[in-house]
């Protein structure tokens, strides 16, 4: 009887699901195992009483695995993505030159979030040529007449803008300087515009845009 909501609540996400196998299995166990037998009717006057508390049983036994399942989901998250934070650290200190850097950022950002990227280098408040970075599952787009003026407007105000935003909203991209302080290095550009980032996805996404623009302080400190 248990082993029936079990399986369901570990296969399933939602807690509906589990309430209704919970239902299932007492009607079930009701036609199979009660007399009168092959029918939903009970002629013991305990039955209710018996029925209720195994509805309880096996709804709570669904909710703890439920929620036990999406801990275990949550964890693994954070481990992986405190692994990218590592290995970032390390591949950025590796790093001989400013395209080395970006490369690098992009592809763990990339990993971390999957998702299409765009990259500015920024140096002496000009933008370069877009570089484009893909999953390789989404294709990759950029029209250069909405996109080319937000990343502009990061660059020259040192503010987020972009998809998500309430500056050119309408642009594919939600782009982010890389800045330390007041000073900024370049622009990169996440495409978010029918998937915004949820807000632990966004801390460690600054969290990388830090470490890349630190590397591209040390690395301009370095060539002067």
């Amino acid at each position: 009887y248990l082993l029936g909501v079990l399986l369901t609540s570990i296969s399933v996400t939602n807690r509906i699901y589990g309430l209704l196998s919970s239902v299932t299995s007492v009607l079930v166990f009701n036609y199979l195992f009660t007399t009168p037998r092959f029918s939903l009717s009970a002629y013991e006057t305990g039955y209710p009483v018996t029925f209720l508390v195994m509805f309880l049983t096996a709804y709570i036994t669904a909710t703890f695995a439920i929620r036990y399942k999406e801990q275990a989901r949550q964890s693994a998250m954070v481990a992986h993505r405190t692994k990218i934070l590592f290995d970032t650290g390390k591949l950025l200190s590796k790093a001989e030159n400013k395209t080395e850097i970006l490369q690098s950022a992009a592809a763990q950002i990339i990993k971390l979030l999957e998702r299409n990227l765009v990259v500015f280098d920024g140096e002496d408040g000009v933008l370069s040529e877009p570089q484009m970075f893909g999953t390789g599952k989404i294709p990759l787009s950029f029209d250069r007449d909405v996109e080319l003026p937000v990343a502009q407007w990061v660059l020259d105000h040192n503010r987020s803008a972009g998809a998500t935003t309430e500056h050119y909203s309408d642009a594919q991209y939600l782009y982010l300087a890389l800045r330390v302080n007041d000073r900024v290095y370049g622009v990169m550009g996440i495409e978010a515009a029918h998937d915004p980032l949820d807000a632990f996805e966004n801390s460690i996404l600054l969290s990388l845009l830090g470490e890349c623009a630190l590397a591209l302080e040390n690395e301009k400190n370095a060539r002067e």
